[in-house]
């Protein structure tokens, strides 16, 4: 007798006949290989596709990887043989629901080892639905329906990026009902199936969606493998993004910021004869003003790098137009912000006395020429007075 797919409960999830009806069809079905099976799959997808939607709504109900693990032992094997079926695949609103169905499955934080080994099998069978181009169910594909391997894959990359943004756009589903699980735990699972993909420009639009979405769950993460390979993809000109993604990037990954503060302070050191009409409009395209103005907590990492380039750099001229280039881009940048996004300038110049903190920062052209001199002379005599001052409460 064989086993049944889900244990006897006193309130049966899913219909037992049902489920091992759709277990028998799809280990008869194999990869559809054959006209019968072909035409099988065919004639019984949309009976499938309820199946799916009931299976998908069972599976989001419930509150772990474990517990539905448990409950449908044979979830992972039903669900990893309609994935290498092209004929299922290719079927838009199924493959959309086996993908839901995986990614409902995914574990933000394994507990266990059903959870990890659940957690690296789903991974690759992502993976290699939308990268692969000489598996076998491809090939079935490509011969059996006519469908090119390229465009398959398109198919199938355009259905996930549709999907998984679908999915991450959404807000907190925990909120409301405490006991049901919350659709935040996606957002690791998505960034980690984004990885292969960094380089792709249909995944754009997904990877902005991911690095922009609030994280205001404690369940809300992105994936350490997917901001490296963002972040590596982005400063090698492989991956475009748009401004505010970049900005994001910048906010979840330290390393991604480090990277574009050294790179610009090496192009105006390398190249010769750069203007300041030239390394303003290379910091603008940059965006590291604007994300800096948006951001006190990246102006202030990028103010740190600067000051330990700059006490290095010993008086090199290039460092120090790069610096005042990128602080008046900086101000300008921040007088365009809304008033109500704005945060103190003491927050941006927490060590800066306030009495100089506004004369620090004027622009010459903010003042006549003639009183620039007597201004300079000041903030001088300022800066002297309070240095001294430091010193003396030192030795007391």
């Amino acid at each position: 007798m064989s086993q049944p797919l889900i244990e006897p409960q006193t309130e049966p999830l899913l219909d037992v006949q049902e489920m091992q009806f759709w277990l028998g069809k799809v280990v008869a079905w194999g990869q559809a290989d054959s006209p019968e099976t072909q035409k099988d799959t065919c004639l019984h997808l949309s009976r499938l596709r309820d199946f799916l939607q009931l299976l998908l709504t069972h599976i989001s109900n419930m509150g772990s990887t474990t517990e539905a693990m448990t409950r449908l032992p044979f979830l992972g094997q039903f669900l990893g043989r309609l994935c290498w079926n092209p004929y299922v695949t290719a079927d838009a609103v199924s493959r959309r629901l086996l993908f839901q169905s995986l990614w409902g499955l995914f574990s933000e934080h394994p507990n266990n080892a059903v959870e990890r080994k659940a957690n690296h099998w789903i991974r690759r069978v992502l993976c290699q639905l939308a990268t692969e181009e000489d598996d076998a169910v491809t090939e079935a594909l490509v011969k059996h329906m006519g469908v090119p391997t390229k465009e398959y894959h398109l198919q199938v990359l355009r259905k996930m990026v549709a999907v998984l943004s679908e999915k991450v756009g959404k807000g907190c589903s925990s909120l409301g009902n405490p006991s049901q699980r919350c659709s935040c735990e996606s957002l690791l699972a998505a960034s980690e199936a984004c990885v292969p993909l960094v380089t792709y420009s249909e995944a754009a639009p997904l990877i902005g969606t991911l690095l922009q979405r609030l994280m205001t769950c404690a369940k809300a993460a992105l994936s350490k493998d997917f901001l490296d390979a963002v972040s590596s993809a982005y400063s090698s000109q492989l991956l475009f993004l748009e401004e505010q993604a970049v900005i994001s990037l910048w906010c979840h990954s330290l390393p991604s910021l480090e990277r574009a503060v050294l790179s610009l302070l090496e192009s105006a050191l390398t190249k010769t004869g750069m203007t300041l009409h030239s390394m303003e409009q290379q910091l603008t395209q940059s965006v590291l003003p604007k994300a800096c103005a948006q951001h006190c907590s990246l102006f202030l990492i990028v103010n740190d790098i600067f000051r330990s380039i700059l006490k290095q750099a010993e008086g090199n001229e290039s460092v120090l137009s790069l610096i005042q280039t990128f602080t008046s881009s900086f101000l300008r940048e921040l007088a365009l912000l809304q008033p109500q996004k704005c945060v103190s300038l003491k927050a941006f110049f927490p060590n800066t006395h306030h009495d100089l903190l506004v004369p620090l920062l004027t622009q010459p052209s903010e003042m006549p020429v003639e009183a620039w001199k007597d201004h300079l002379n000041w903030l001088s005599s300022s800066l002297q007075r309070l240095t001294e001052e430091e010193e003396e409460r030192e030795t007391r």
